[in-house]
């Protein structure tokens, strides 16, 4: 009998700790930390090219980064497909805000 009551109290454990742990991340309100900057809309499609030129770069720099954790032919694939994934992006920015 006690051995079947372990997994529901297990549970039960994991759950208040993951209640507990959400209450405290609700109440910290991130509105306050963001830089003015993330308010600012951009009103022009070059602006708009721009901002998302900026965050396709820093994602292909992330994904690089993630690949020089891996060795041999893996990585290799992921630099490949990181480019690859970078260009896709870009292209979808060109075509959205009329760019060439």
């Amino acid at each position: 009998m006690n051995i079947k009551l372990k997994p529901l109290w297990l549970s039960l454990f994991i759950a208040a700790n993951a209640f507990a742990l959400h209450a405290s991340a609700a109440e910290e309100n991130v509105e306050l930390k963001d830089p003015p900057r993330w308010h600012t809309e951009d009103k022009t499609s070059q602006a708009r090219f721009q901002t998302m030129k900026k965050e396709n770069t820093n994602a292909y720099a992330q994904a690089m980064k993630d690949c020089h954790a891996i060795r041999g032919h893996e990585a290799a694939d992921c630099r490949k497909e990181a480019r690859a994934n970078f260009e896709r992006d870009m292209q979808a920015a060109r075509e959205m805000t009329g760019r060439r």
